[in-house]
């Protein structure tokens, strides 16, 4: 029976010990500081530090997807590791190059006997719950073919709702693909944001709030929508970009109003905290990955 390697990046933002637990690799995304390079979860731990960065150093990061030679080396360490298949499941590939790399690196790799990248067409623990349910799917025997399958059933369930402080790093960075019209020129508000799923993955705005609390009134109507519709139960994660005590207030706000939705927390990384800024909110969704395995 092959055994099958999953790996993901950083910018999945797969708590540590989730990835032990299900022994998920992980590449460590780039973040650059003019001819600096610092790798997210190794050189910069969390958002916060790179707030902190940026006030120290006076200068604004920017990213850049990870190289070929860091997939070749984490299959390398793969293939040392006793696996002898892998399955790369980067950050969407509508908002980074690392998934055309992935695929790229996969398709000539020559060690294992079968090596494919999955676009997850997500980011964060969207993109990171679907490593975790391949690397559980992997623990139970299943095939490539069958986890991709899977995982397919898994992405089409998937919704994301975000408000950032600031919509300008999104737009300096561009990763802002539409809507911009909808929050350009526009003072003191909070611009909403999705990742179009069922397209290419992208970000686009879908709507804007006054205030964070009338952020998550917005993102509970998108949840309520998204519930009628649902015939399975739904797994959510309230995530945050260094504003813990607003991401457990939320939780605690949610939990109390959908009682039959499993919530997780979950946080946004030093990468994805580039484009989006400090103190980003959002709620993702989706079918219960377990329900799938």
């Amino acid at each position: 029976m092959s055994k099958i390697a999953i790996i993901s990046d950083s910018a999945s933002a797969i708590p540590l010990t989730v990835r032990n637990r299900y022994h998920i690799f992980q590449v460590n995304d780039p973040i650059i500081f003019g001819n600096e390079v610092y790798k997210e979860t190794v050189d910069i731990h969390n958002l916060g530090e790179l707030v902190k960065l940026m006030k120290d150093k006076k200068m604004i990061a920017s990213t850049s997807q990870p190289a070929p030679g860091d997939w070749e080396e984490v299959l390398n360490l793969a293939k040392a590791s006793g696996y002898d298949s892998a399955l790369i499941i980067p950050i969407s590939a509508g908002i980074s190059g690392a998934y055309q790399t992935a695929h790229a690196v996969a398709s000539a790799y020559e060690s294992m006997s079968d090596v494919r990248a999955w676009d997850s067409k997500f980011a964060v623990m969207g993109s990171g719950m679907q490593a975790v349910m391949a690397a559980a799917l992997a623990e139970k025997g299943k095939t490539l073919d069958e986890i991709l399958a899977t995982l397919d059933i898994l992405r089409e369930t998937l919704d994301v709702r975000f408000v950032v402080n600031d919509i300008s790093h999104l737009q300096r960075t561009g990763r802002l693909s539409r809507g911009a019209a909808l929050v350009g020129g526009l003072l003191n508000i909070k611009p909403i944001l999705s990742i179009d799923i069922q397209g290419e993955g992208k970000i686009g705005a879908v709507g804007k709030a006054r205030k964070m609390s009338g952020s998550l009134k917005e993102i509970k109507e998108a949840l309520n929508q998204y519930l009628t519709r649902a015939d399975f139960p739904v797994r959510a994660f309230v995530i945050d970009g260094n504003n813990a005590k607003l991401g457990d207030k939320w939780l605690k706000d949610l939990q109390h109003d959908y009682p039959t939705v499993k919530f997780e927390r979950g946080e946004i990384g030093a990468y994805i905290g580039v484009h989006t800024g400090d103190g980003t909110m959002g709620v993702l969704w989706g079918r219960d990955w377990e329900t799938l395995i």
